[in-house]
């Protein structure tokens, strides 16, 4: 399989459903961000340093497809689509119920 078909779940649950819910979440102001490192960040650069990183994180999960046998490839990008779909769901329902 392809780079790109592998991580179709990832870019639709972890950079852009996380990206998206958690950029209109912050943007109520119901909401902030209880991950103390991402909120230093954001503090100091911005809601919008979190495009860089999920970028850098795409380079770094293709780091991972090209080093790492199957298995571990496959464990790691099922895993990160899982964090994705808890975290969007997760932006979402402080959203419905802010």
């Amino acid at each position: 399989m392809s780079f790109i078909k592998d991580i179709i779940p990832v870019l639709l649950l972890y950079i852009i459903g996380d990206t998206i819910t958690t950029f209109y979440a912050l943007g109520t102001g119901l909401f902030y961000e209880g991950n103390p490192v991402l909120f230093h960040l954001f503090t100091t650069y911005g809601y919008s340093f979190l495009i860089p990183l999920k970028l850098g994180f795409i380079f770094l999960l293709y780091h991972v497809y090209r080093n790492a046998n199957r298995y571990y490839w496959n464990i790691t990008r099922y895993a990160v689509s899982g964090i994705g779909l808890l975290a969007t769901v997760s932006n979402t329902v402080v959203v419905l119920h802010g």
